[in-house]
């Protein structure tokens, strides 16, 4: 086994927490090859995991699963456990709370993906709750992201009042759509290529390269792990404890009969009308492909309805039907949380369509983002630096974790780091955020200034949820 000490850009393997009279020992650990009997540790974290989010107990197979996605990727988990329990409560080996983090990458519209840290599986036992075990696990995690030198730590939520504290804010956002399918989906353009109904088995070997040329022309995507190529093709999911044989697979052929997209789904059992089906993953390289695939499952016999829960908010389906009235959206969702951690290699990482200069004034109660920084475009590339500290103001000296936004002098905006999260990709107007107070700006020409260079061609939108 490797000394995960040995490692210096990760938190030391093993520390001692205490709060309110109670104290826990927090591990950080790796899933080793052997499965559950080798890594009884492990296999304690994944049964807290499935209980913090209202799951099953899982089988001997789920955890044979489970540990071989979290070996092959490398996450890393964390364990909180307990010192001591009272009589007939759960043991110590039981972790109280977890947490989980991987290396990734994140298209940010520039020349290259950004590295990025995931995180992910993030439960407190509600007994153990408000003890400061979250804040303590969270903290560690993203110093050390940025130690190793990530500009950024993305997530999901469950919970969205939870983590703008930390210094996250909604990123990418996308929608649940309703397609009709009564009649042959009429389109105004006609699409190209073939679709040909997939191995599901052939589609889990050909997706990740496919999805790879999506994720490199997408901005707003996020890499995926080998979980979701077994998930989407319905070999098995994290919630499931059996595979899902209603799932079908079908991949788009250009004109060339190369594979350009796939599409996953499964038709809902139903006692009656309306007849639904369910679209589990949809990838194209390009949205003309998207769009072969969605008239595909639209056209299946015996569907009145397809429904899609990963739709882009900007989504070209919607202008390509000849009648809109087709397409209905029934429900918007936040998908990524952006958490900034070095201003100065983030910013620098994305492209700008303005020529500007800005001084931004960030405020990170964690430390990790603060200061002042200057974005300039004016030469074409971006040069960013940090030019100064933020003046601290009554909210930091009373350790207020989301303060109060104040505009020091020869700053243009100020904003809190879950603000400049939400910003960064262009999911937001620096005008929007500023009328709902999280952006302050010395004047309407700044302002101006700030949306122009943080607007982006498209809104982000991503597949990836984790």
């Amino acid at each position: 086994m490797a000394d995960r000490a040995q490692q210096p850009t990760e938190p030391p393997a093993v520390q001692e927490y205490a709060a309110g009279g109670h104290e826990y020992t927090v591990t950080r650990f790796r899933v080793d090859p052997g499965g559950p009997s080798a890594n009884p540790e492990a296999v304690e974290w994944v049964r807290a995991v499935r209980q913090g989010f209202h799951q099953t107990e899982p089988t001997p197979e789920t955890l044979e699963r489970t540990l071989a996605w979290l070996h092959e990727d490398r996450v890393l988990l964390c364990a909180a456990h307990p010192r001591e329990v009272p009589e007939a409560a759960l043991p110590p080996r039981r972790p109280a709370a977890t947490f989980a983090s991987w290396e990734g990458t994140l298209n940010v519209g520039g020349p290259a993906l950004l590295p990025a840290r995931l995180i992910s599986e993030v439960t407190v036992r509600p007994t153990h709750s408000r003890r400061g075990l979250l804040r303590t696990l969270m903290g560690t995690e993203l110093a050390a992201a940025r130690t190793a030198g990530h500009a950024v730590a993305l997530l999901t939520v469950t919970e969205a009042t939870i983590y703008g504290r930390f210094g996250f804010g909604a990123a990418t956002f996308d929608r649940t759509v309703e397609v009709s399918a009564t009649t042959r989906l009429r389109l105004k353009a006609p699409t190209s290529g073939t679709v040909e109904l997939a191995d599901p088995e052939a589609l889990r070997e050909l997706a990740p390269r496919l999805f790879r040329r999506f994720h490199e022309s997408s901005h707003g995507s996020v890499s995926r792990v080998s979980y979701h190529w077994r998930e989407y093709t319905g070999e098995y999911g994290l919630t499931a404890q059996e595979p899902d044989p209603a799932v079908r697979c079908a991949v788009h052929h250009d004109e060339h009969g190369r594979p350009d997209g796939w599409v996953t789904y499964r038709f809902e059992p139903t006692t009656g009308y309306p007849l639904t089906l369910t679209v589990v993953d949809l990838v194209g390289a390009s949205p003309d492909v998207s769009i072969a695939l969605w008239e595909f499952v639209t056209s299946l016999d015996l569907v009145d309805r397809v429904r899609f829960g990963r739709a882009p908010v900007e989504d070209p389906l919607a202008w390509a039907l000849a009648d809109r009235g087709d397409y209905r959206v029934t429900g918007e969702s936040d998908r990524i949380w952006l958490r900034v951690l070095d201003p100065v290699a983030a910013l620098a990482a994305r492209s700008y369509t303005a020529r500007r200069r800005v001084v931004l004034s960030v405020v990170d109660p964690m430390g990790h983002a603060d200061g002042l920084f200057a974005l300039d475009t004016t030469g074409g590339a971006p040069v960013v630096e940090r030019v100064g500290d933020r003046p601290r103001t009554a909210d930091d000296d009373a350790g207020a974790s989301l303060p109060a936004v104040e505009l020091p002098p020869g700053a243009d905006a100020a904003m809190r780091v879950d603000a400049l999260g939400s910003l960064y990709l262009g999911a937001v107007k620096a005008s929007t955020l500023a009328r709902a107070g999280l952006v302050v700006a010395r004047d309407e020409d700044a302002l101006r200034a700030l949306q122009d260079l943080m607007e982006t061609p498209t809104a982000p939108y991503g597949v990836t949820q984790f």
